[in-house]
């Protein structure tokens, strides 16, 4: 029997940049996978916290269910006067995500940064 790679697997780390909590996202953010995402950024959302940080710079694709978590939790977050982060350190204009971001127009709609200040 074959294993199955790593690199399409999402790994979800939960860290802290100061006082906020962020969640790394590293792999294939595709179908049953995003549930692992849903849970985590739901715990934290939960809890209150003012922001949250959800680093793609490890993600290698985004499916439609991920990229709707995100949105999701967006809205939520807006509304209650909360931020939700996207942080992306690859500043490739043709990389996959800031394609993937323009495309869809969510780079006028989320903050997404390049760098923690």
């Amino acid at each position: 029997m074959v294993s199955s790679e790593n690199s399409s697997t999402l790994e979800v780390t939960l860290k802290q940049s100061d006082d906020v909590p962020l969640l790394e996202l590293a792999g294939r953010i595709v179908d049953s996978d995003v549930k692992k995402f849903q849970r985590k950024i739901d715990q934290l959302y939960k809890k209150a916290h003012p922001q949250i940080i959800v680093d793609v710079s490890s993600a290698n694709y985004i499916d439609s269910h991920g990229l709707g978590t995100i949105v999701y939790y967006h809205t939520l977050m807006q509304r209650e006067k909360r931020r939700l982060i996207i942080l992306n350190t690859n500043l490739d204009k043709n990389s996959y995500l800031n394609k993937l971001f323009e495309l869809t127009n969510l780079d006028k709609v989320l903050t997404i940064v390049s760098r923690l200040a």
